[in-house]
């Protein structure tokens, strides 16, 4: 247990916490069985595709087809997991197959925003702790969704929106790199969303791969300049 990974999965898990109790109300709404819905936020871990699949179900849509749709959906954290793999270059690698696993829109957000990072047990101690508050809150929205008044139920949906803020905010302040990039991001997604050929997951991907290049040019470019003086 190392004490700062969990100080700073707090903000994670406070905004994870809802979200996913609105995920286990919604997979029990559709006829999922608890332990699979538990078992999905387990093994899968992945929010929106949970939700996409929990949905799909509902529709009754094939099996292969919620897989295809969720693979699609969840490629993103293959770029995620190579974006970040320069920043923990000194983490032994015994802990990469966990902090893949481990990793997410979010998590991703926090471990980019940070410096080289050389402790594996602060790193694991972030991602399983909020692992841990996902996996709780599905569990939670099984057993106390029945309760809960539905305004309620609909006003925790936009968890994940405040939680992105909250994440991203700090780090603007910190970086007016950050602040640019962030703005970058969302004009380049809108304006592929806009196109005929490309979808939710496809367009996060190509923004994705776009700002990060740019990132890393400019940021090679500010190293070469400095060597050069």
């Amino acid at each position: 247990m190392n004490n700062k990974g969990f100080k700073d999965a707090l903000p994670v898990m406070v905004g994870y916490f809802p979200i996913a109790i609105t995920f286990g109300i919604l997979a029990k709404s559709v006829g999922v069985e608890i332990i699979d819905g538990v078992m999905m936020s387990a093994f899968v871990f992945a929010g929106a595709s949970q939700f996409m699949a929990v949905s799909m179900i509902g529709a009754g849509i094939g099996l292969p087809s919620i897989i295809l749709a969720t693979f699609f959906m969840n490629f993103r954290h293959f770029i995620m997991s190579v974006s970040i793999k320069p920043k923990i270059n000194s983490v032994q690698k015994k802990y990469y197959p966990l902090i893949g696993f481990f990793l997410t829109d979010e998590t991703f957000s926090v471990i980019s925003m940070k410096e080289d990072i050389n402790d594996g047990k602060y790193l694991i101690t972030f991602q399983a702790s909020c692992y841990a508050s996902w996996v709780l809150g599905t569990l939670t929205g099984y057993l106390t969704g029945m309760f809960l008044p539905q305004i309620i139920i609909n006003s925790l949906g936009i968890a994940l929106y405040a939680l992105f803020v909250a994440l991203i905010i700090p780090s603007c302040k910190k970086s007016t790199k950050a602040l640019i990039l962030t703005i970058l991001a969302g004009i380049i997604n809108s304006l592929i969303q806009k196109s005929a050929f490309f979808n939710q997951s496809s367009s996060f991907i190509v923004t994705v791969l776009g700002v990060s290049l740019i990132a890393a040019f400019f940021t090679h470019r500010k190293e070469k300049i400095t060597d050069e003086c």
